[in-house]
């Protein structure tokens, strides 16, 4: 009998090659399967792309070449056709292989070089309960209370988590004989299969379900209307009730036997979620983002595989490409979001614009959520583009919106108050902790202070390897230490100015550090809590942290732009933007936008419980558009300016862009490479009608050690990007220069 010949495709090179094995070992491998292979004696996991009709005979197989075999099988069916050809149409538009845009889809660890560690999962026992013995029979004290605990889990769970929690082998061992619950091996990915939506009690914080307001059922009726394959806005105010609008449409889905993919834009929204689709879904819920261990997100994207009930599924942006079959709904929560870009490294996509393309081909609906939508989704509204619209104008139960008070803080300069805190926030936050209420206070940076200067020569520090100021920050006795925050440089604070030898030394501006230590200083008793990058850390950095403050274990929150999105904190009162004018003046296109955002998101915070809330807004700019559209609360006023603005100029969404970013460790290769790049293009981009600017230095030109250069390319909207096919363009490069390819960038 003949060997077959299986074309494996392994990450090597810069987009991958083909090899061929044998499946001497009869794995029975088929296309889209993941195998384990050896490349000159190296473990490697890769993808199967075709499978050839079996050699004829052995022995003249031996007289010409001989095959390496095939060394396990990892998964079996890992890429289905369907799927497969929707990540391909996806990989063009994105100027990428189609293998290079697999592997950035599939779980990491599936493909590349394989760890040490073993292919098979351990199984373990799974205890459920014996739907047809609990609901008649008359229960111990102790069974009952077994009884109550499964279905808390959502019908069953694991043995050993009921052994954590004090029910004893013996005890189990009696209500399996007594056939109160039976038990079965499972792999640890499988879930609960059998737990039904009815099994799962709900808290009273769900109760609000069973008395939707008129908004909200209005809402689910325009998003029954819409077809398979469409869009739907959810316009909604903050604290008008759009979560449990998702939920109800998920809960339907379900029904129908249709899986659903909630979406968040930052990993920090992702507990509150999780935990709210828990106690609402029980066991058919599941999470994938970054913060997950490998094994974690292979585990969840195998039982996606595995599984026969529907799922719901919670994550951030790279959880579109999970392989769910049948879909019937995707929400991406706060559209508007920037997160959801995938900016470097390559493909570069926009998971809105993913999921759009996902619906059609799949006939799911995908459901857009904002307080504040983007000027792309806002522009592509019905009639003249094709996403219906629902409208949330009030907050649950009639709360009425805060009220923000805009401090001048030129008049508090002039009236000689040079600290930070400006009075009206020092007065608001003072009262805080005997009135029991809770504040935020958003800082635009993390870390101690801006930068490090010299005060004699005016010397600022700079990372050696980037174009950029270094960042002070401070341990908590005092110790302060500098840091990059693109390329992660760390380095002591010298004693002497490296320019003039002065020791004079100061650091400039404002992070959460420093603005934690003043409150500290200012209002002796006010407990405080740090929300950044830095503080949520590890598996469970986010959900801690927010415990910690739902509990009432801390009074002011202090965080960068994650404390702005989406979080649920009814003893919130009091929201601050402590420097506004950091965020208005970046040179950045979308600037004005995104700041009003952020605010408008902030603001939400403060009166989503029983108290009314109030925004301070700290700015040097009290006549900013962006702070006259913040205190009128009329952000749909602030859409149409801008829109006409853009339409009359040509500007994004009404035209198209594209972003080639290069970088390289020399500077005068980057910039000649940059240069033969724009000289192969330029032939196309005039026939199109694209503008090509460029080549320039990117605006921060060293991150890291490389010198940055970009192109950028501005044409017609909806016409396809006016790059020449083939691989013309990375010829152009100079070794040891790297190309990316960004379609529709969001940071020029």
């Amino acid at each position: 009998m003949g060997i077959k010949e299986i074309d494996v495709w392994l990450d090597v090179g810069r987009e991958g090659r083909c090899f061929t094995y044998g499946d001497g070992k009869e794995f029975g491998i088929d296309v889209g399967d993941i195998v384990l292979v050896t490349l000159k004696g190296r473990p490697m996991h890769g993808l199967v792309v075709k499978v050839k009709d079996p050699i004829l005979s052995s022995e003249n197989c031996k007289s010409r070449f001989t095959l390496t075999n095939v060394e396990g099988l990892i998964q079996k069916a890992a890429v289905d056709h369907i799927w497969r050809e929707w990540i391909e149409s996806i990989a063009a538009k994105c100027h990428v292989s189609p293998y290079k845009m697999l592997k950035a889809a599939l779980p990491p660890g599936w493909l590349g070089q394989a760890k040490k560690r073993t292919i098979d999962q351990k199984s373990f026992w799974w205890v459920f309960l014996n739907d047809s013995n609990t609901s008649s029979r008359k229960l111990s004290f102790r069974q009952e209370e077994l009884r109550k605990f499964l279905l808390k889990e959502g019908g069953g769970t694991w043995q050993k988590k009921l052994l954590l929690n004090g029910f004893s082998s013996a005890f189990l061992k009696n209500c399996l004989k007594n056939s109160l619950v039976d038990r079965e091996k499972r792999l640890e990915f499988q879930k609960n299969e059998k737990a039904s939506l009815s099994v799962v009690e709900p808290s009273s914080n769900d109760k609000s379900r069973c008395c939707l307001t008129n908004e909200q059922r209005d809402a689910l009726q325009i998003f029954e209307k819409q077809p398979p394959g469409s869009a739907l806005l959810l316009w909604g105010i903050t604290g008008s009730g759009k979560t449990e609008v998702y939920l109800q449409m998920v809960a339907k889905e379900l029904s129908k036997g249709r899986h659903c993919l909630i979406l968040t834009p930052e990993i920090g929204l992702i507990p509150q979620l999780v935990d709210r689709c828990v106690r609402r879904f029980g066991e058919k819920v599941l999470e994938y983002h970054s913060g997950c261990l490998e094994r974690q997100r292979i585990s969840t994207w195998r039982q996606i595989l595995a599984t026969k009930e529907p799922l719901v599924v919670v994550g951030t942006r790279s959880s579109i490409f999970l392989p769910l079959l049948p879909l019937g709904l995707i929400v991406l929560d706060e559209e508007h979001d920037s997160s959801y870009k995938q900016e470097s490294p390559m493909p570069c996509y926009h998971a809105r614009e993913l999921a759009l393309d996902r619906a059609k081909r799949t006939g799911a609906r995908v459901v857009l959520g904002s307080a504040t939508p983007s000027m792309v989704t806002w522009s592509n509204l019905a009639p003249e583009g094709a996403i219906a619209l629902a409208r949330l104008t009030r907050r649950i139960a009639d709360k009425p919106l805060p009220d923000v008070v805009v401090v001048d803080m030129r008049q508090e300069l002039s009236d000689g108050h040079r600290r930070l805190l400006s009075r009206p926030l020092l007065d608001k936050l003072s009262v805080l902790k005997e009135s029991n209420e809770q504040a935020v206070i958003l800082v635009p940076r993390r870390g101690y202070s801006s930068f490090l200067s010299c005060r004699s020569c005016g010397d600022v520090v700079q990372c050696p390897n980037c174009d950029v100021s270094l960042t002070v920050h401070q341990f908590a006795k005092g110790y302060q230490w500098l840091r990059c925050h693109w390329c992660d440089y760390r380095t002591n604070i010298g004693f002497r100015c490296i320019q003039c030898g002065s020791n004079a030394f100061k650091p400039f501006g404002a992070g959460t550090q420093r603005v934690l230590e003043h409150l500290e200083a200012e209002l002796e008793g006010l407990r405080l809590l740090r929300f950044d990058r830095d503080t949520t850390r590890g598996r469970d950095g986010h959900r801690r942290l927010l415990a910690q403050f739902a509990a009432g274990e801390a009074d002011v929150l202090i965080g960068t732009q994650m404390l702005a999105k989406g979080m649920d904190l009814p003893k919130v009162t009091l929201a601050v933007v402590l420097a506004a004018d950091g965020l208005l003046h970046r040179p950045d296109f979308f600037a004005e936008e995104q700041a009003l955002q952020l605010f408008m998101q902030l603001a939400g915070r403060a009166g989503r419980g029983e108290r009314p809330g109030k925004v301070l807004v700290q700015t040097y700019s009290p006549s900013h558009p962006v702070i006259v559209h913040l205190v009128d609360g009329s952000y749909e006023d602030f859409l149409k300016k801008e829109s006409q603005l853009r339409r009359s100029s040509g500007l994004l969404p009404y035209s198209r862009a594209c972003l080639l970013r290069l970088s390289g460790h020399s500077a005068s290769l980057t910039a000649t490479s940059a240069t033969a790049v724009a000289e192969y293009i330029r032939p196309e981009c005039n026939s199109e009608g694209w503008m090509l600017l460029g080549p320039s230095p990117a605006l921060v030109e060293r991150v890291a050690g490389k010198s940055r250069w970009q192109i950028l390319l501005h044409g017609p909207a909806l016409s396809p990007l006016p790059l020449p096919l083939g691989e013309g363009i990375w010829g152009c490069l100079a070794k040891g220069v790297s190309l990316s390819i960004d379609p529709d960038p969001i940071q020029f």
